[in-house]
């Protein structure tokens, strides 16, 4: 029987092209592997630097007694009478007696009555407005603006007016309850404006000021103290409290009371101990490993996190003190004290009851030994930043680390798919010249067989070629 040859692109000499190509990819694939391994490795790590980083860029808006602190205004029977802003960082702790008198007012005016707000009846002319400074303000109108509301609208489209303007309706004249009412802007005797007589001719009906009132100030009793506030909303009443009038009441006092927002300072010392928490389960989970564990793609064992590890928490035992420099005492905390403790798996316990009391009974020592500059937050702080410093932190080195190692990888592979590239050119020229010899063969062992026949022992061809 004589060969039997595959025709070029199939069969036995195809499978085995392909089998050397293969083989050939191999050292490709384990790099590609190793590619995910340092891959995966990485996305982990950004996990534990975004946990890292949230908590100690938390951090830095706590460092300080004022920035640590949080206030809130208890006004009492006072709460429709004033809202309080208040700036932390400036305010103080402190109680106020308030009573107020009078509202500040704005200058407004008020026109004579009109049928129709829409009705172009005015004729022309303009509105003059003489300012609290001596400057004045002329408001021009046109004919096809004369009307209640196109004037109300003319005032209102100034992009520097110290007035606005509103039509309103009075139905004490049922015949012509439209009225024109323009005010100043601001509260008080600092932003009063003045309304002269309004200059109109060629209407069909007059237009003039009907009633007008000027600016007054607020009237206050604090303390005692009888004073004047220029408006309603007075940005500074007292230092880092701002305070917006509602309502006057002449006669009844009520008190302002500036004290500590317990339960605001509560709830960010509990942010801090979760974010700490946080940090330290990514690291205790990296080191629970069983017999299923990929350890290549894990930080199990990982000397750098751990040393992470045994510094937060060597710092969360220590002891952090406050100084009084007005009682020349100094005073040592620890957050077990406080009610913040390791539970039996080696996370902090925030015992948030035991913290509001420990606030209660002492919030300047308290707060001192959280952000005081060698207290709590501001060492942990330090510590934090210690490993994120750029350029030589435990962060940029793994970074860079991380990077190098891709980087050097995507070389060697593309180094080896050239070269791949050039050893399956060569394969597959090689094998297409053997494919052509083969070929020539077949025909060469045809050709013998018919011209000699294959009779008796067979011809020596067919032999010498396996038939």
């Amino acid at each position: 029987m004589g060969l039997r040859f595959d025709p070029m692109g199939g069969g036995q000499l195809k499978q085995a092209l392909n089998a050397m190509i293969e083989a050939e990819k191999q050292p490709i694939k384990v790099l590609e592997k190793r590619k995910e391994v340092e891959q995966t490795k990485q996305k982990l790590f950004g996990e534990f630097k975004t946990k890292f980083s949230s908590l100690s860029n938390s951090l830095g808006s706590m460092i300080g007694f004022n920035k640590f602190k949080e206030l809130k205004a208890d006004l009492g029977e006072g709460e429709g009478v004033m809202s309080v802003n208040i700036d932390k960082e400036k305010a103080n702790i402190g109680s106020y007696e308030i009573e107020v008198k009078e509202l500040a007012e704005r200058s407004s005016m008020i026109s004579n009555g009109f049928t129709d707000p829409a009705a172009k009846v005015l004729g022309v002319g303009y509105i003059n407005v003489r300012l609290a400074n001596g400057d004045t303000q002329d408001v021009y109108v046109m004919n096809d603006e004369a009307s209640l509301n196109g004037i109300a609208a003319k005032i209102n489209n100034l992009p520097d007016a110290s007035v606005k303007a509103t039509v309103l309706k009075d139905v004490s004249d049922p015949e012509k309850p439209y009225r024109l009412v323009i005010n100043s802007k601001k509260d008080g005797l600092e932003n009063e404006v003045e309304f002269p007589q309004l200059y109109f001719v060629d209407g069909d009906e007059d237009f003039f000021i009907d009633s007008d009132k000027g600016s007054k100030n607020a009237l206050m009793k604090v303390n005692g103290f009888e004073i004047e506030a220029e408006g309603n909303e007075i940005p500074e009443f007292v230092q880092g409290v701002g305070v917006q009038l509602k309502s006057a009441k002449p006669g009844t006092t009520f008190t302002m009371n500036v004290r500590a927002d317990i339960t605001k300072v509560s709830d960010k010392v509990k942010k801090v101990v979760e974010g700490l928490n946080g940090v330290l389960e990514f690291i205790n989970k990296q080191n629970q490993v069983d017999d299923k564990t990929d350890t290549k793609t894990t930080f199990a064992g990982d000397t750098s996190l751990q040393n992470v590890e045994f510094r937060l928490r060597n710092l969360a035992h220590e002891g952090f003190g406050a100084y009084f420099e007005n009682d020349e005492k100094f005073k040592i905390f620890h957050l077990s004290e406080l009610g913040i403790e390791f539970d039996k798996k080696g996370m902090l316990q925030f015992k948030e009851e035991s913290f509001q009391k420990s606030l209660e009974k002492d919030f300047d020592g308290v707060a001192q030994a959280f952000a005081g500059e060698k207290g709590f937050i501001s060492q942990l702080k330090t510590v934090m930043d210690g490993y994120a410093v750029g350029g030589q932190g435990l962060f940029s080195s793994r970074d860079q680390g991380f990077v190098t190692r891709i980087k050097q990888i995507d070389q060697s592979i593309e180094t080896k798919e050239r070269n791949l590239e050039k050893k399956t050119q060569s394969l597959t020229d090689q094998f297409s010249r053997l494919q052509g010899t083969l070929s020539n063969l077949q025909r060469q062992q045809s050709y013998l067989s018919a011209t000699l026949g294959g009779g008796g022992g067979g011809n020596p061809i067919s032999q010498l070629l396996g038939g």
